[in-house]
């Protein structure tokens, strides 16, 4: 029975050659056992690997072969800590675990048959029953990690989830492609004789850390501003500090954009909202939304002339304001303040105030909107207006204003010391109520300066207990108001003497 060869290189010859050789080798024995030992050398050297040329290297690296899995074990195991315990780090954890995986696996291939003798001995499969319980250890290590370190956030379980952050938040945290910081001004609550601000310190706190819990981009810190006066005034310039405590700042930290939160209520209940709003600010993704009316008869905010209102737009947009006029035809009815309005302006109408327009107008400052479908929903937040009134006012915008509490009086104001020589109709106003809010009458630390009114018309709020009046301005004691437009100096005396201020 003649043997086949051990190589498919050697079977080229055809099967007439093998013919041959076996008839040779019947023949003569001493040469058969001569050929088949040149034959041996010959298939030894036709039978080399394809992949011959990586053996010195393979032999290099297996003569580190313990370092090597030493080191690749060390890779494995830092990988797994910083992994489970430093959530920033976690790329450069799970690349050192690639590396530790591709170095063992390496060293493994290279002595596979040693490791597979190794396994399937005795004393190997004790080897392997101790792997097995490492991993074991070392995965329940890494669980009690995770719940300990990354999931320290708390179980809401109440009915209405009034702890829990809203899906919109959740999703724009999610989203975030950028570094942001929350910064809170409070001050120690030792030195402070406010019994409430540490229940709001501890509300602020714990929002914050919900938000950060959400996303790794957004970050959070508390300062102390009469102990950090610099970081206040890297925001907030030369402004007291009667203004900085308990605000917010959010800030974009690639851009150094930052919108400042004000508390809208002294119960915090639209702080998530807030925040959310100073985030897209911050990140440019929305501006707040100022919206001037008109339409009855209210002064342009495209107009650069004396009576127009441009340079107020420049400044506002200049303040990264978005500024739109709000236009309501005089016979529209279905009208609506638009839901992203953060402040209507009305300045100075000499028109009409349909039912309709006032009807949307005290939807928006109650808080609500009416949609097309005919729903009545909450808005984020009650509406915020501004009136100018002058003495053109008809008496449908002062029968609006009249229902929340503010009475514009017939005439205008002329103030003996007050009002500009030569135009006595043009009040000048150059000091402001200290109680005012700081953020109106100390804008970015700077106290307001003088401030000229043409025509303008005393305006008295009834404290009926739902409001709280608070002037920003009063007249001196030698003020009037005059009925008639075109008289100048006041009656002092007689029957009908006009009314004498403040």
């Amino acid at each position: 029975m003649s043997q086949q060869p051990r190589d498919w290189r050697r079977r080229r010859g055809g099967s007439s050659r093998q013919d041959e050789d076996t008839a040779q080798a019947s023949q003569d024995p001493s040469s058969t056992e001569s050929d088949s030992n040149g034959d041996s050398a010959e298939d030894a050297e036709l039978s080399r690997t394809l992949f011959s040329f990586l053996e010195p290297l393979l032999n290099i690296v297996g003569s580190f072969g313990v370092p090597l899995v030493i080191g690749g074990v060390i890779a494995l195991v830092s990988g797994i800590i910083v992994v489970a315990f430093v959530s920033s780090m976690r790329l450069y954890g799970i690349i050192d675990i690639i590396i530790g995986v591709v170095v063992i696996l390496t060293v493994g291939l290279i002595f596979l048959s040693s490791v597979v003798a190794a396994f399937l001995s005795r004393t190997g499969r004790y080897g392997v029953n101790s792997l097995i319980m490492m991993a074991a250890f070392t995965g329940i290590a890494i669980l009690v990690g995770f719940v300990t370190f990354e999931n320290n956030k708390r179980m809401d379980l109440t009915a209405t989830n009034q702890f829990s952050l809203a899906t919109r938040t959740t999703q724009i945290l999610n989203d975030l492609d950028q570094p942001i910081r929350a910064t809170a001004f409070y001050k120690d609550v030792a030195l402070t004789s406010d019994p409430g601000q540490a229940n709001r310190r501890s509300k602020v706190e714990d929002t914050l850390q919900e938000f950060a819990a959400r996303s790794n981009n957004f970050s959070s810190r508390v300062v102390d501003p009469d102990f950090k006066p610099d970081v206040a005034n890297a925001y907030f310039g030369a402004r007291p500090l009667a203004f900085v405590s308990e605000a917010v700042v959010v800030e974009a930290l690639d851009t150094d954009k930052f919108d400042v939160v004000q508390p809208t209520d002294e119960g915090y209940s639209q702080l998530e909202q807030d925040l959310v709003t100073g985030m897209l600010v911050a990140t440019g993704e929305e501006q707040k939304a100022i919206y001037f009316l008109t339409g009855h008869g209210e002064r342009s905010i495209s107009s650069g002339g004396p009576d127009g209102y441009s340079l107020l737009r420049a400044g506002l947009e200049q303040d990264n304001y978005r500024v739109e006029p709000l236009t309501w035809g005089s016979n529209a009815t279905d009208v609506e303040v638009p839901e992203d309005a953060a402040l209507i302006v009305i300045g100075r109408p000499t028109g009409e105030l349909p039912e309709s327009h006032a009807a949307a107008l005290h939807r928006y400052l109650q808080g609500k909107i009416l949609f097309s479908a005919g729903t009545l929903n909450d808005r984020r937040e009650g509406g915020r207006m501004i009136f100018l009134a002058d003495v053109d006012t008809t008496d449908t915008f002062r029968q609006f204003l009249a229902q929340w509490g503010v009475a514009v009086a017939p005439g205008y104001i002329r103030d003996l010391s007050q009002s500009v020589p030569g135009n006595p109709q043009i009040l000048r106003v150059s000091g402001y109520n200290p109680e005012a809010p700081l953020e109106i009458v100390f804008p970015r630390g700077v106290p307001l300066q003088p401030t000229f009114m043409p025509s303008a018309s005393p305006m008295v709020v009834v404290n009926d207990g739902l409001r709280r009046p608070l002037p920003l301005a009063v007249t001196s004691q030698s003020s009037f108001l005059i009925g008639d437009l075109d008289r100048a100096d006041p009656i002092t005396s007689g029957n009908q003497p006009d009314p004498q201020g403040p």
